[in-house]
């Protein structure tokens, strides 16, 4: 295969096209045409093509991964779904997932820490319901345990404990509702006890916390 032509593209003057035995070949970034030292005239083998279209769709995947991950954390999973989502090998896709993990962009513990942290915050979630959603974005039930473990020991004094959010989370959905009513209909009580559990929290600790507001408001 002979490089026949390389024209600058119109729509985006930093790529350039690339023609094969006449034929167009493929696009390519003009620090990429510099790097490669690509010219007309050249012959390229097969294997020399190859390992061209290799290096080139590398490139393409780190920059797709930083552009991803630029928007916020990811998961390991995370990150391998969009790349596949774009088609880019496997082979490809390790080596840039590896790198980023090297290089502390992808770390699945900080990840958790981040997804732990907002869940608690702003959905009032209790672990349990973190954890599966965790697992459903790919991190490990050791990631999950670790980073959960990890702010218990960095945020021992501040944090809420699990008892605390669920309290937090049953008063905001009971505020504009009539407590005694709830106190004397089991089906209402029920409905909450519900609400608890499928926010992620133990079945001990939701008839204590129902206990806990009821007695007190």
């Amino acid at each position: 295969m002979i490089i026949t032509d390389i024209t600058q593209q119109v729509k985006n003057p930093k790529r350039y096209s690339i023609f094969l035995d006449g034929k167009f070949a493929f696009g390519i970034d003009g620090v990429d045409l510099l790097e490669y030292k690509l010219k007309i005239g050249q012959e390229l083998s097969v294997d020399e093509y190859d390992t061209l279209m290799g290096k080139m769709e590398y490139t393409a995947a780190r920059d797709a991964a930083v552009k991803y991950l630029s928007t916020g954390l990811k998961s390991v999973y995370q990150l391998r779904e969009m790349l596949a989502n774009k088609e880019f090998s496997n082979t490809s896709t390790e080596r840039v997932v590896e790198l980023l993990i090297s290089r502390g962009y992808l770390d699945d513990v900080a990840y958790a820490k981040s997804f732990i942290a907002h869940k608690t915050r702003v959905n009032n979630f209790g672990r349990y319901r973190i954890e599966q959603e965790l697992l459903q974005k790919g991190v490990s039930e050791k990631d999950s345990r670790r980073a959960f473990e990890e702010i218990a020991q960095s945020d021992g004094e501040c944090q809420q404990s699990e008892h605390e959010i669920a309290k937090k989370a049953l008063l905001k959905k009971i505020r504009n509702k009539n407590i005694e009513q709830i106190a004397c209909d089991d089906k209402e009580l029920q409905k909450l006890r519900g609400f608890l559990i499928r926010r992620g929290f133990d079945f001990s600790l939701v008839d204590k916390v129902l206990d806990q507001v009821l007695k007190e408001k």
